[in-house]
């Protein structure tokens, strides 16, 4: 079974001065996106990095939630923030790390094992693996 999934991006003007949108195929966003929104915290524009946190991070608790639930705990609540670091280099810009920091609501089961259950599903993660050129953390911890 194959599925593809398509998002759309357009932009004008030049990089420094130019704008673009992007717009997700299912249209459950759109949006401007610019470098300023790469480059500054208070663009109310996106940007290519963030769109990579949100997926990265909706991924990783899917798989995560599936871990769990596979192995007989069926999370009541996962909650994850992706990190996602933009970096200029010799070469122009990269993206050498991601951190996943997730908390979660799992009865039965105790710290160690809730942190066990994050590496493995951030190794089996779809986004985790077409990403694995950047180094990426995980970190999880249970709700108290």
């Amino acid at each position: 079974m194959k599925f593809k999934r398509r998002s759309r991006a357009a932009w004008r003007g030049g990089v420094e001065d130019g704008a673009g949108t992007i717009s997700l195929g299912s249209g459950a966003f759109e949006g401007g996106y610019s470098l300023k929104a790469r480059t500054a915290d208070e663009s109310p524009d996106t940007n290519p990095e963030e769109l990579i946190a949100a997926a990265h991070a909706g991924c990783f608790t899917m798989s995560l939630s599936s871990e769990l639930t596979e192995a007989g705990h069926p999370p009541a609540d996962l909650r994850t923030t992706a990190t996602v670091y933009l970096e200029r280099r010799q070469d122009g810009f990269a993206i050498p790390r991601i951190d996943l920091e997730t908390t979660g609501d799992v009865p039965g089961i105790d710290q160690a094992a809730f942190e066990r259950f994050a590496v493995e599903a951030e190794r089996g993660c779809p986004v985790s693996k077409v990403l694995a050129a950047a180094e990426i953390t995980v970190q999880a911890r249970l709700s108290p």
